[in-house]
């Protein structure tokens, strides 16, 4: 195993946090969230954007309970919960800034924060989870994975930098790709990452064409084909590790032989109740890590564009340039690998072609609608067309050298997300 230099304490590319897209970093004033206000400001760069909230309980009342909380009792609740959480940031950051106090139940309170300020994403100490908490429902960071739809970094207590030996576990979805490019993101400089694939165990092989040999093959492949997707800086290592057995045992196994600092995976609940529902796989890295954890949900659709284009680069369209821009924009980047995802408050995050060739996309004026073109140009075994109507807006993504990286199309109170790898 290398041996790593000295890294800084800061992320290489970092997720470029901004007023508009901030971090949100919560804290509870105990010293299991002094690690997230940390770590919470090494990722937003800068204090404009960082958004630090304490939660105040709301206080448990009987059925039928003659007793109230009079004003005053209100008042001195919140005013000691503030001054909790502002001497504990003067403790972890060395001088005052805001605190904003929410009332109300922690993960629900957060993750509607971090949605409605557009968060890149939300920050929290781990703690420790024992079996009261599982009782008695204080598991708040497992509790924010479910709910929100932006990435959550559960910080285990004592981290102070940048994760410099990152274990992503790579299940080939594309949670798991959003996962790693995010990990990537937040490494230091030098950082160490494994992609990390756990096969099944030999008994549920059987039907796999040439058992567990073409399996590990076939997974082999795949991990390089990961690899290859993600633009690894030239300072950062990235190997690849294939296990076997359970899934959670295994990663938290590899993850304690390496050392690593940070768990990186993704969730994949499509919608409000499979996101309650998260699998058994997160909840036993969440319960049972020494280190942190970063989640990234699967209803995160603009994560992979706030993590790979300034804010600035986000141009756009008059409705006037649609069809003219829509058909260069097609021309630059037919044939590139594509995702393309929906989200609608309706129906939650839903992905409609992973990994696909972009075929190409116009603006009917007639009809008012975009379409989308994908799959594999010739043989037609891979084709999907996307009709989107009742358009509002377009934007175009771009890295900051002019290379597109997507198109975001608003549509009714939903939007379709194209994003692209290759």
């Amino acid at each position: 195993m290398d041996t790593l230099n000295a890294t800084p304490a800061t992320p290489e590319l970092g997720v470029r946090a901004s007023r508009a897209s901030p971090v949100v970093i919560a804290t509870d004033g105990r010293a299991q969230s002094d690690s997230a206000l940390v770590v919470g400001r090494l990722f937003a760069g800068s204090l404009d954007a960082a958004r630090v909230v304490t939660v105040m309980k709301s206080m448990p009342i009987l059925p039928d309970s003659q007793i109230t909380v009079s004003a005053d009792i209100h008042a001195a609740r919140r005013a000691d919960a503030r001054r909790v959480a502002m001497e504990q940031l003067a403790r972890a950051w060395g001088g005052e800034s805001d605190v904003e106090l929410g009332e109300g139940d922690p993960a629900t309170v957060i993750a509607r924060l971090a949605h409605e300020t557009g968060a890149t994403m939300i920050v929290a100490g781990l703690g420790r989870h024992r079996v009261a908490d599982r009782i008695f429902g204080d598991e708040t960071a497992l509790r924010l994975i479910r709910v929100s739809d932006v990435p959550v970094f559960s910080t285990a207590s004592g981290m102070n930098h940048a994760p410099r030996r990152i274990v992503v576990a790579i299940d080939f979805s594309e949670t798991g790709l959003r996962a790693a490019r995010m990990a990537l993101d937040l490494a230091a400089s030098g950082a160490t990452i494994y992609l990390t694939h756990v096969a099944p165990r030999d008994s549920s092989l059987y039907d796999w064409k040439g058992g567990a040999p073409a399996y590990k093959q076939d997974a082999s492949r795949a991990l390089q084909k990961t690899r290859e997707q993600l633009h690894v800086p030239s300072d950062i290592v990235v190997q690849r590790a294939l296990l076997q057995g359970d899934p959670a045992t295994e990663l938290l196994a590899f993850a304690a032989s390496v050392n690593a600092d940070l768990i990186a995976t993704g969730s994949h609940g499509h919608g409000f109740v499979a996101r309650m529902l998260i699998g058994s796989v997160t909840t036993r890295i969440v319960r049972c890590s020494t280190c942190s954890v970063l989640t990234v949900p699967y209803a995160a659709i603009m994560t992979d564009a706030r993590t790979t284009v300034e804010p600035t680069v986000v141009a756009s369209l008059p409705r006037p340039e649609w069809q003219e821009t829509l058909d260069v924009f097609s021309k630059r980047n037919a044939g590139r690998r594509c995702t393309v995802e929906v989200d609608d408050p309706e129906i939650g995050a839903q992905q409609q072609a992973s990994d696909v060739p972009f075929l190409g996309t116009t603006f009917d004026p007639h009809d008012q609608r975009v379409e989308l073109m994908l799959g594999d140009n010739g043989d037609g075994t891979r084709h999907l067309t996307r009709d989107i109507s009742g358009v509002t807006a377009i934007d175009v993504m771009r890295e900051e050298g002019g290379r597109d990286v997507g198109l975001r199309i608003a549509h009714g109170t939903g939007q379709t997300m194209l994003t692209l790898y290759s």
